[in-house]
């Protein structure tokens, strides 16, 4: 596009100091921009960084290097031409729907006429008339969303960042939100000009975006990018929305299990930092959620399809990705494309009870990279036991890219139930399980 873009980040990098001392990598090289009439959506799992990348371009965080731009004059401090609306509300409970709306317009000194005029337009566009005196307490989830809404429109900036708006309403009061904030984009009745929306729900972004970019982990990136050329408005019937709907999947699907031969580093000493992001590591999720997963597909006769099973399970699709990277990675199932297999080791493990479960999980565990590190270095004390800060410190140093902190819960989670590391929460110890009394 020859257009100047109004947000564009080239390189950017950010990274994130934790407690402990060490540098944790969050976003890498990522190259984005957002030019006048198109909604672009922001896709990718939890972890992936696009709230990061959000916050960058309002200005509320600053990039570690790379470069952001709005409307060609690179960005220093909080950006004036965005507005923001947040998955949580964030409304005065002692403030009407009209107050609420009027504080956004504060910082801007204007008349009380001009208040007036400007609150009313933003009402009257999210279908708040009536509405104007009562309180937060007053509204249902939807309605004070719509407050949300208005009080970005108000301000009047030419880029609206949407950060995952939707997620906290039920299904009808969401759809209907989607519907209306494309409608009134469309018809140009306000001062924007393009809509950002981070998101991690695929039909959400197939129904708004005109491009929707997928981001990868581990640190995030821009993974791939979709031209979704469906005309407004779309028929989420339609074949071609479900076709379209298939494709962003398959590359979702890939950012997180790329179909590639498994690494040669699952066992054995960890790779350097220029290739920590072979180590497989396990996903934070539960144990328990995983042998359910797997329950799910033998009682399906040992085959699931990947977005048929976040529905039978009932959890969003990017939270099943990684319940079934954490399957994968224990050699429990296959996933060629969007298929999802047991594997013979898989089908064992459903057959038997909790002990044959435990044994085979102690086993497979024991088997990974980061685990056979972490029980090396607790052989090194006396006790067999060390303080979690400590542990934490050494992951950081092993995985760079990684949050240690959520790579540490994971360890005591999986541990704990493969009897393979016990943790004591009043000492904040990590220790060996080999019998020992916890006290």
């Amino acid at each position: 596009m020859s257009e100047t873009p109004l947000i564009e980040l080239k390189k950017v990098c950010k990274n994130f100091q934790l407690e402990s001392g060490a540098s944790i990598r969050v976003l890498e090289n990522v190259d984005f921009s957002l030019f006048p009439g198109e909604i672009v959506a922001l896709l990718g799992p939890s972890g992936s960084g696009k709230s990061t990348c959000l916050r960058i371009m309002a200005g509320l965080i600053d990039k570690t290097s790379g470069e952001v731009s709005s409307s060609g004059a690179a960005l220093k401090g909080a950006n004036q031409n965005v507005a923001l609306v947040f998955q949580s509300f964030a409304l005065f409970p002692w403030e009407t729907v009209f107050e609420n709306i009027a504080l956004a317009l504060e910082p801007l000194h204007l008349s009380p006429d001009e208040v007036k005029n400007r609150v009313k337009k933003a009402i009257d566009l999210v279908g708040l008339e009536g509405f104007e005196e009562a309180y937060p307490r007053e509204l249902s989830g939807g309605m004070k969303q719509r407050v949300g809404i208005a009080r970005a429109l108000v301000m009047e900036r030419s880029v609206l960042l949407l950060d995952e708006p939707f997620s906290a309403l039920d299904v009808l009061t969401a759809d209907s939100l989607r519907s209306e904030i494309v409608d009134i984009f469309q018809n140009k009745q306000t001062a924007t000009k393009g809509v950002l929306l981070v998101t991690h729900n695929i039909h959400e972004a197939v129904y708004m975006a005109k491009r929707i970019l997928v981001m990868g982990v581990n640190p995030g990136h821009i993974r791939g990018e979709v031209i979704n050329d469906l005309a407004y408005p779309r028929n989420e019937a339609s074949q071609a929305f479900n076709q379209m709907v298939d494709r962003v999947h398959s590359l979702v699907t890939e950012t997180l299990m790329p179909d590639v031969p498994k690494s040669d580093t699952a066992a054995g000493t960890i790779a350097p930092a220029t290739k920590e992001r072979s180590v497989p590591v396990l996903p934070n999720v539960s144990v328990s959620e995983v042998i359910g997963l797997l329950e799910t597909i033998h009682a399906d006769g040992g085959t699931g399809d990947i977005f048929k099973l976040a529905q039978q399970i009932g959890k969003d699709f990017g939270h099943t990705l990684f319940l079934v990277k954490a399957a994968e990675i224990l050699e429990l199932v296959d996933t060629p494309k969007q298929k999802v297999i047991l594997t013979e080791l898989g089908r064992h493990l459903v057959e038997g009870d909790i002990n044959v479960q435990k044994r085979m999980l102690h086993e497979l565990y024991g088997e990974l990279t980061l685990v056979t590190q972490v029980a090396q270095l607790l052989r090194q004390s006396p006790t067999l036991r060390l303080p979690v800060d400590l542990v934490t410190e050494k992951i950081a140093e092993w995985l760079p890219n990684e949050n240690p902190n959520d790579l540490l819960s994971s360890l005591i989670t999986w541990g704990r139930f493969a009897e393979y590391f016990g943790y004591n929460d009043d000492t904040k110890e990590l220790y060996l399980d080999v019998g020992q009394e916890t006290s």
